[in-house]
């Protein structure tokens, strides 16, 4: 999902019908798009025809969001939110983590509430990669034992536990409300390590435990079913309630599709349970001048974090 994890991703989101549309229009391009298909508009306060989330008249609710590794700044973020410019309502809002040590997201959430934008925060933790903590020479010909933050070595549950309570304070930090929803993000995986099942269901396990906030995770899609289900039993033996939608479960997925668009509901991923759908990734997308890297997403909700019920951006 970072671009701090292989080159930025992205994606073209928007249809040549709907480029054409936009370009004598000063609406957002989502409006424009949904006027065209007869769906509700969506603001920039997590509605659609007046709902918050999984339908919009019947009609199954997307919102379109994006992410990219590093913080493109405000005057972009402007950009890409004003009038005429991006389809997108809610952006990636990445914490520092092990495997994602940029810290340019941190202390912009203000901002982007003011802004009009709605957020998924994303934790990246350790992954499945391979990795060693093995010693490396230091300038002066020794060896020295080099730390390994980001590597398959850390894989455990006392280290998921410890990253669950880095991500809750970070967040709390940069002030994300009580409720909110932290995405783990778990990079894909030929097959899923008994170390890295071990890591995740206890990460979620102590955000659950400590209480300010829910537990999501980002995943490929031929990695979900499984990630999935333990992610309900640690639901459940947490007696956690496990909100809206088919699972429950807050679930971001990446599966690349090349019909993928605005207008496409997270559901029609083809993976059930589907809360977040990632389509699109390491695309470039100009919008009111401004070109950004970025993976393309739609969710059921406009602001993928925010607390049960969707509050809007910059009213908590």
């Amino acid at each position: 999902m970072t671009a701090s994890l292989r080159p930025g991703r992205g994606g073209r989101l928007v249809a040549a019908l709907v480029l054409a549309a936009v370009a004598s229009c000063s609406r957002p391009a989502v409006d424009v798009a949904r006027d065209a298909a007869g769906l509700p508009t969506v603001t920039a306060g997590g509605t659609a025809g007046g709902t918050t989330g999984g339908t919009t008249g019947g009609t199954p609710a997307a919102f379109p969001g994006f992410d990219t590794s590093r913080y493109p700044g405000d005057a972009a973020m402007r950009a890409w939110r004003a009038p005429g410019g991006s389809p997108y309502v809610w952006v990636g809002y990445y914490l520092p983590a092990p495997c994602h040590r940029d810290a340019s997201w941190a202390g912009t959430r203000a901002r982007l509430a003011a802004m009009g934008w709605g957020t998924a925060v994303i934790y990246v933790g350790q992954q499945a990669w391979e990795g060693t903590a093995d010693a490396a020479p230091a300038d002066s010909g020794r060896a020295v034992a080099t730390p390994i933050v980001c590597s398959r070595t850390l894989l455990t549950a006392a280290q998921g536990r410890a990253e669950a309570d880095s991500a809750i304070a970070r967040a709390a930090a940069d002030g994300f409300p009580r409720g909110s929803v932290i995405y783990l993000d778990v990079e894909p995986m030929s097959a899923i390590p008994p170390a890295m099942r071990d890591y995740y269901r206890a990460w979620a396990g102590r955000v659950l435990a400590e209480g300010r906030y829910r537990p999501g995770v980002y995943v490929h899609h031929r990695n979900a079913a499984a990630i999935l289900a333990d992610m309900r039993q640690v639901y459940r033996d947490a007696g956690a309630m496990m909100g809206s939608g088919s699972s429950g479960i807050p679930l971001w997925v990446a599966r690349q599709d090349p019909g993928f668009s605005v207008l496409r509901a997270p559901g029609e991923s083809s993976v059930e349970g589907t809360r977040v759908w990632q389509g699109r990734i390491n695309v470039d997308e100009s919008w009111n001048g401004v070109t950004l890297r970025i993976d393309a997403n739609v969710a059921d909700v406009a602001s993928p974090s925010a607390p049960m019920g969707g509050a809007a951006p910059g009213t908590r």
